[in-house]
């Protein structure tokens, strides 16, 4: 199955956009779409999978790790709330 939209992996660091960063740029393109669909994978010890489809049909792909989480999280909660009715 090949994910359209997504970016392909890179290095994180300092100078990397968060996953909060990413996922507020997917928002921001493609809200006007109509619903966005948001799904987390089962958690492990090295993080977790979250996906995100619009309803035209692009997926927002990514591995969030444990270190992410932490610091994303705030920003996941606010998009939530910004995203279900």
């Amino acid at each position: 199955m090949k994910t359209r939209g997504a970016r392909p992996s890179r290095a994180r660091g300092p100078s990397c956009p968060s996953v909060a960063g990413d996922l507020q740029e997917f928002d921001a393109l493609h809200r006007p779409h109509g619903e966005l669909t948001a799904q987390a994978g089962k958690k492990t010890l090295n993080g977790y999978r979250l996906r995100v489809t619009c309803a035209c049909g692009v997926v927002f792909e990514r591995w969030v790790t444990p270190e992410e989480r932490g610091v994303d999280q705030a920003a996941f909660v606010r998009w939530k709330a910004d995203v279900t009715p």
